[in-house]
């Protein structure tokens, strides 16, 4: 434990400090010398991931899953980062981990001091482990698809702020939403089909109305997707219909338990 915990520290410095290095590449982005500042917010971040992993996976994992909130959102900011990190191979997006490295800095020390845990059996919490990163991955797919909305209108505008201006370019922005969207929505597929072997009875375990809205969202992503690669859906279309999607998305696991103390209490 005093490992991981040292783990979690050393994790959570570097991820402060990878995002000094990429403020400073957007404060002072006519100045500094890209090349350089790459090289290094790559390194420190992917070292940053590897403790971080360390470090949760010694907390997730006790011989059975423990799920609790911390834990879950210490996965999802180690899963962003891990996407950035896999994306920038061949994608120069190293800027988009100012919305997320700060929040990684966070949460991989929130399961060190956290107690109180559910425990899954290994194959419910595999199931809860694809659920929470299909969530995550369409909800970074979601902020990008945002991120990209604003600076593609005011660059028509032609209001770029140093931020919009240290973003890469409107295409690989587009490009990025779009993997994004494809990674997620296969994990999303995943959690749908694993969940059927924990489905006993929909209306008995309450489960109706998340199911409903799961494939509904599932559905509209699918819509999209279809339409992009048949019918060249892309731009503000595209940012619609994703972002429709995931509040769908987030209905079927937030909205779902105020329509259950409606119905049921």
């Amino acid at each position: 434990m005093i490992l991981s915990g040292f783990s979690a520290l050393i994790a959570s410095i570097l991820y402060l400090f990878v995002s000094l290095l990429i403020w400073r590449k957007i404060r002072f982005v006519e100045k500094v010398d890209p090349g350089y500042q790459r090289k290094h917010i790559l390194l420190s971040a992917s070292l940053a991931a590897v403790l971080h992993l360390f470090s949760l996976s010694q907390t997730l994992w006790q011989g059975y899953f423990v799920f609790n909130f911390a834990n879950a959102l210490s996965m999802i900011t180690l899963l962003a980062t891990m996407i950035l990190l896999y994306l920038n191979r061949k994608m120069v997006v190293e800027t988009l981990g100012i919305f997320v490295f700060p929040l990684a800095a966070l949460s991989t020390l929130l399961p060190i001091g956290f107690n109180e845990h559910t425990r899954l059996p290994l194959e419910l919490g595999s199931h809860v482990l694809i659920s929470i990163a299909a969530y995550s991955t369409l909800g970074i797919a979601t902020a990008q698809a945002i991120l990209y909305s604003i600076q593609e209108k005011r660059f028509r505008k032609k209001q770029l702020s140093n931020l919009m201006r240290a973003l890469p370019p409107l295409q690989e922005m587009e490009n990025l939403m779009l993997k994004l969207l494809l990674i997620g929505f296969t994990m999303l597929s995943f959690a749908l089909l694993s969940g059927i072997f924990f489905v006993e009875d929909l209306f008995a375990q309450h489960l109706i109305h998340k199911t409903f809205f799961a494939i509904l969202s599932w559905l509209v992503y699918g819509w999209f997707i279809v339409g992009h690669y048949r019918y060249g859906w892309r731009g503000q279309k595209a940012v619609r219909y994703v972002i429709w999607a995931y509040l769908l998305l987030i209905v079927s696991f937030i909205g779902t338990e105020l329509i259950l103390h409606a119905l049921y209490d």
